[in-house]
């Protein structure tokens, strides 16, 4: 299994997550979520970190953060102790609250903070529960939500003590009544828009900003360095486009062929040829625009690369010995 990737620096900002082990709850009633944020708070005045953002829901949490020095692993190190003592203490119970290591991706605040916040923010009406209800009633919700820093951005006397709105209320008009009333309205249309997670934009699972902020991280904390082996998959996504050549040769070693076969557009290999688009697609489409990746498998257009995604897509579904061998030559391919 794959170890997440930490990176830290005086400054960075961090989406922060954790589950419940085997997805169980991590919170019984109030007054576990009552010392969860007491924790919380002296956990962010002993290491100098910022909480802009947070939300509770039973069986997990996210954090928006800022941390003033180098220090994340040991903050949340420190905070969930403290915080998993405390609930076997009182549950009468052993072992792992959490499932794994937190979760964390690191973002360029200029270009995702806001609308980072929000997609936090709007966790709670996204229960199956609150499907059906209007966007006034989940509004509604939101502004009534204790376990959420959300009520202190739209309302001075909701405020947390341990939680910094001016970063992200900056991009409005303000911490001003104004400005609160531009986020409270900014959240609510994410509720019209049907917004997508802007961490799916994340590369490699631990990086969300423009390329050119990526490229910073990968210059200044992944290149030269050594990573082990559970690492290498989110190293090797941060270091970009993997060459069409070398995915046709690792592609033809799997089916006994020369590379060189596999980058014709009317090759014999049939489905070598259809796996090696397929990874392609997979691995580089975030890189490349589907027309590029075309010109350099062949000659064959971007709509081809698309198709061809669908019906293997399809194909994997009922014939697991392909999907096995997809993800096999995919998994070589970023573990390199």
């Amino acid at each position: 299994m794959a170890r997440p990737l930490r990176i830290e620096y005086p400054g960075a900002w961090y989406h922060v997550t954790s589950r419940g082990n085997e997805r169980g709850e991590i919170f019984r009633d109030d007054k576990d979520r009552k010392r969860f944020l007491e924790a919380l708070q002296e956990s962010v005045e002993r290491f100098r970190v910022e909480v802009h953002c947070y939300v509770l829901m039973s069986n997990h949490f996210h954090f928006l953060l800022r941390t003033l020095e180098a220090n994340l692993s040991r903050f949340m190190q420190r905070f969930n102790t403290a915080y998993t003592t405390y609930y076997n203490l009182r549950h009468h119970r052993a072992g792992h609250l959490y499932q794994g290591r937190f979760k964390t991706v690191v973002v360029e605040a200029d270009e995702y903070l806001k609308e980072l916040s929000r997609y936090l923010h709007l966790n709670p009406v996204r229960l199956k529960k609150h499907k059906e209800l209007t966007i006034e009633e989940k509004g509604k919700i939101l502004k009534g939500y204790r376990w959420s820093s959300v009520p202190g951005y739209m309302e001075l006397m909701k405020r947390d003590e341990f939680v910094t709105y001016e970063a992200v209320l900056g991009y409005m008009a303000g911490d001003t009544e104004e400005g609160r009333k531009r986020y409270g309205d900014f959240v609510v249309a994410g509720l019209r828009k049907g917004m997508r997670n802007p961490l799916k934009k994340a590369r490699g699972g631990a990086v969300l900003g423009s390329d050119s902020y990526i490229e910073w991280v990968r210059k200044t904390f992944i290149d030269g360095k050594e990573w082990t082996r559970k690492e290498q998959p989110q190293v090797r996504s941060l270091r970009g486009v993997i060459p069409v050549g070398e995915i046709a040769r690792v592609v033809g070693e799997e089916y006994g062929v020369r590379g060189e076969e596999l980058l014709r557009s009317r090759s014999r290999w049939r489905e070598a040829r259809r796996v090696m688009i397929e990874v392609n697609y997979r691995l580089n489409m975030s890189y490349r625009p589907l027309e590029q990746l075309g010109d350099e498998l062949g000659g064959i257009g971007g709509a081809a690369v698309a198709n061809n995604h669908m019906r293997l897509q399809k194909q994997m579904l009922k014939d697991r010995r392909l999907a096995k061998r997809v993800k096999q030559i995919q998994n070589k391919l970023i573990s390199e």
